[in-house]
């Protein structure tokens, strides 16, 4: 995996098994181990270093683009009628 260091931010490891997190601002081991319950089934997630409200506000409108994309929809009524005739 590649090093987060100096990007803002850290991998976060969450154990699936018991929901333990372990932060890597670096890269994360290959051979990773729950420290709580021994599992190695972990789901990864990119969390921000910055906690200020500033970058807050810019995660959240960035991932409420990445989620909800263009709100205008892909079609019309008159292209559902177009093809319903």
């Amino acid at each position: 995996m590649a090093s987060n260091k100096g990007s803002g931010f850290v991998t976060t490891m969450v154990c699936v098994t018991c929901g333990a997190e372990q932060f890597f601002d670096a890269q994360v081991p290959d051979s990773l181990i729950c420290p709580k319950c021994h599992s190695t089934v972990f789901r990864q997630f990119m969390t921000p270093t910055a906690r200020d409200d500033a970058t807050i506000a810019q995660l959240e409108e960035e991932a409420r683009s990445i989620e909800y994309g263009d709100s205008s929809p892909d079609t019309s009524a008159d292209d559902v009628r177009d093809l319903e005739s």
